[in-house]
């Protein structure tokens, strides 16, 4: 499983934008630090909405601590997703052997406890970016641009492609 870890104080336009590039590109689930009770409802709604009608299943959920979240996935390995860390070009054969990975991304400049913390330290380029780019280039560069093709369960819904104009199905 792939899940994202968010850290930071997001608006529900930054929850929902992330929520479709990480179930888009292949995730299972991302989780978001905070206590808006308001916030995680309407999300997890969207999210549910969105599965419903797209297919595949795509998990939202909320956390009050993200050091005790990363406690909890201790048969994960963890990648903190900076612009300061190994360039991921150097890392990319080996996250592609772990199963159960915790993408971490963080929308403060930087969280120095995490560069102790996660098992990777991985730089999507070393340069300003943001957090939705850095989820795309790491699940994009784990499935090899599989994530393209994938096929989503029980979908409502299917886009069929078209030079020109828009194409959808109901299934």
């Amino acid at each position: 499983m792939l899940t994202v870890l968010v850290i930071g104080k997001p608006s529900y336009e930054k929850v929902t934008d992330l929520c479709l590039i990480a179930r888009a590109f292949g995730a299972s689930g991302i989780v978001f630090t905070s206590n808006d009770k308001k916030l995680a409802a309407k999300s997890q709604r969207f999210c549910r909405d969105v599965c419903d009608k797209w297919g595949g299943s795509f998990s939202v959920s909320f956390t009050s601590s993200w050091k005790d979240y990363i406690k909890s996935k201790r048969n994960y390995k963890t990648m903190y997703l900076t612009r300061y860390g190994i360039p991921i070009k150097q890392v990319e054969y080996a996250l592609r052997t772990y199963k159960n990975m915790l993408i971490i991304v963080s929308f403060s400049e930087k969280i120095k406890e995490l560069y102790n913390i996660a098992d990777f330290n991985i730089s999507i380029t070393s340069q300003p970016h943001t957090t939705a780019s850095s989820i795309t280039a790491l699940l994009r560069t784990y499935y090899r641009d599989r994530e393209l093709s994938m096929h989503f369960e029980n979908a409502k819904y299917k886009i069929i492609p078209e030079q020109h104009g828009i194409h959808i199905d109901k299934v």
